[in-house]
């Protein structure tokens, strides 16, 4: 065998190796949140939400599975802010004490909408009386805890509504309706439907700005987000809004209702995206966890379906659809 039929030999076995080589490497994270990451993230979400899609929708009681995910969300959204908050305001010492107190402060209406959800796929009519009373008591005791704070000094009752008020509103009062959702009669196309919009209107958002984008929308909150790419999220999210809801839920409301409800979806959930970046901001990091490479943690990811939560219920309970 001579010397030039060893290297073509070894060329070849080396041609045949780096196809083999390429696919892990596609599908490896690069890490410093650059755009590979973000696109394998969803990615691997949305296959991870195909499969239990499947099960939600073909196994018996597999609405139950549509409901603890939704539940974990809530759980894992509570759990990373309290995690930035429940911290000395001089020394950022955490406190175990002031960390225990309000996850389960705010975790509660979580927990009676998870209640009232399980009952709903078992067979019994939906109840949301027990999710009224729970957010009842996470709000007077939020409350209570901002006048307990300040009994002594006024800086210290305001650092308690800066941090608990807008994390109650978005984790105990958004949160539990994404659970009410998910547990009802067609959880898993609606909440496709509010994953839609709000991906589509993120989207959007982020290449118009990226393209268009010179008037801030709140650089005090988020200094890249610009009203070039807000106005093209609404528009992507309504259209995109309607026609999904023919696709996925059929014509049981009509258009403009739809257009209206998807409207109001997209407003809330670049709402709830500055409320998130408002809170981020207020603690000084740049994502609230590290579970989604590219994305942050879980209120990263999914902070605009967890406000849209509301809007949808709300809709939906005048549409006698809920």
């Amino acid at each position: 065998m001579s010397l030039q039929d060893v290297t073509d030999g070894s060329d070849s076995l080396k041609s045949k190796q780096v196809p083999r080589s390429l696919i892990p490497a596609l599908f490896r994270f690069e890490g410093g949140g650059s755009l590979k990451d973000r696109l394998l993230t969803a990615l691997y979400v949305l296959v991870g939400a195909l499969v239990l899609s499947l099960i939600a929708m073909y196994v018996p009681y597999g609405g139950l599975v549509c409901v603890a995910w939704a539940a974990a969300v809530t759980a894992m959204s509570v759990f990373e802010v309290v995690r930035l908050f429940a911290r000395s305001t001089e020394t950022l010492h955490y406190r175990p004490v002031v960390g225990v107190v309000m996850f389960s402060i705010l975790i509660l209406p979580g927990l009676a909408a998870t209640y009232s959800a399980v009952r709903c796929v078992m067979g019994a009519a939906i109840d949301l009386r027990v999710l009224y009373a729970a957010l009842l008591v996470s709000g007077q005791c939020v409350l209570l805890g901002q006048v307990l704070s300040g009994r002594q000094k006024l800086e210290d009752a305001s650092h308690h509504a800066q941090r608990w008020a807008p994390s109650f509103l978005l984790l105990g009062l958004c949160a539990p309706q994404l659970i009410v959702i998910a547990g009802s009669a067609h959880g898993v196309n609606v909440l496709w439907w509010i994953a839609g919009v709000v991906a589509l209107n993120d989207a959007a958002a982020y290449f118009a700005g990226r393209a268009f984008g010179k008037h801030k929308m709140a650089p005090g909150l988020s200094p890249n987000k610009s009203l070039e790419g807000s106005v093209a999220g609404l528009v992507a999210g309504t259209l995109s809004g309607v026609f999904l809801w023919s696709v996925l839920l059929g014509d049981c409301a009509s258009g403009y209702q739809v257009a209206l409800i998807a409207m109001a979806m997209v407003v809330a959930a670049q709402g709830g995206d500055l409320t998130k970046s408002y809170l981020k901001r207020l603690r000084g990091v740049k994502d609230t966890g590290a579970l989604f490479p590219g994305h942050g943690g879980v209120l990263d990811r999914f902070d605009a379906m967890i406000a849209a939560a509301p809007v949808v219920v709300v809709a939906f309970s005048f549409l006698g659809l809920l």
